[in-house]
């Protein structure tokens, strides 16, 4: 089995049985600005300007307040922001920053005081490093994100009845992650503007997925999902980025829904093709809820 990257750029050195705190559809997964049709992160696909508001950059600092690495993250609630647990391990909240409605990503934003400060964070409790399960968190920033659906804006979260991500689902990733395998933070293997990639979600049973999914390929880890296609996929910094697909309305509106949380990756399948991995949101949606209701 080869070796599970974490997708965070490195310095150079379970369902929600009530969504009454969530935002519904319509408040949630719109934008003015229609995102066009996706192709890819590695080798590079950049998205339409403020396409996708609800997509962060998360940046977590040394005490310095020099940049040690960065990641994605999307808006759930505008006092809220939902990532990677392994994008906010072994940092204090004060040390993390989010920087919301951007799309060209800059040295400046490299800066503790250009980013929103978290107040607090909570990672799931049975997070685990080595194998990433329940590799997702929340963020309580210090002060809220004025939503204009134009720059900034929320991604809906799926609610108990939605289904699964279906075998073939097409979905969309984005974020500012590598081209290539070079790890630094910065650099020409760095994307200057938001990028995305399109997707679909992959069977469990999958030789390759049960490879990241399974323990001794036998016991499924439900906090997971994988997501693939040919010559396609995400990257170092990509990690706590979301994953999400376009669902209707009853009454037909048109919105996001966001299936997942970039965790891991298979060497960015420069080596190999393989999935990519992913937390499932809907499995952690009373997680999230609760998480949610104790910060608020």
């Amino acid at each position: 089995m080869k070796t599970i990257f974490i997708a965070i750029a490195l310095a150079i050195v379970m369902t929600l049985g009530n969504t009454q705190d969530l935002p519904e559809p319509g408040v949630c997964g719109v934008s003015s600005i229609a995102p066009k049709p996706p192709s890819r992160i590695v080798n590079g696909e950049t998205a339409i300007p403020h396409s996708r508001p609800y997509q962060l950059l998360l940046v977590g600092f040394f005490p310095n307040g020099t940049a040690k690495y960065y990641c994605g993250a999307s808006l759930i609630k505008p006092t809220h922001a939902l990532t990677a647990a392994h994008c906010v391990a072994g940092n204090e909240a004060k040390d993390i920053r989010v920087y919301p409605g951007i799309h060209e990503f800059t040295s400046s934003l490299l800066t503790p005081s250009a980013g929103i400060p978290a107040r607090e964070y909570f990672r799931h409790e049975s997070y685990n490093s080595q194998s990433l399960a329940n590799d997702i968190a929340i963020i309580r920033l210090q002060t809220p994100v004025v939503i204009d659906n134009v720059k900034t804006g929320l991604i809906c979260l799926p609610p108990s009845s939605a289904p699964a991500c279906a075998v073939g689902t097409p979905v969309v990733a984005s974020g500012w992650g590598a081209f290539t395998s070079n790890k630094n933070i910065t650099g020409p293997s760095r994307p200057t503007e938001l990028n995305q990639v399109g997707l679909q979600c992959v069977d469990a049973q999958n030789s390759d997925c049960r490879r990241l999914t399974y323990t001794l390929f036998f016991i499924q880890d439900k906090s997971k999902l994988c997501a693939y296609a040919p010559n396609k996929g995400v990257c170092f910094g990509d990690s706590g980025g979301p994953l999400v697909r376009e669902r209707t309305t009853a009454s037909g509106q048109k919105y996001l829904e966001q299936v997942g949380i970039m965790s891991g990756t298979v060497d960015c399948s420069f080596s190999k093709p393989s999935p990519d991995i992913y937390a499932d949101v809907r499995y952690f949606s009373s997680w999230i809820l609760n998480k949610i209701k104790e910060s608020s």
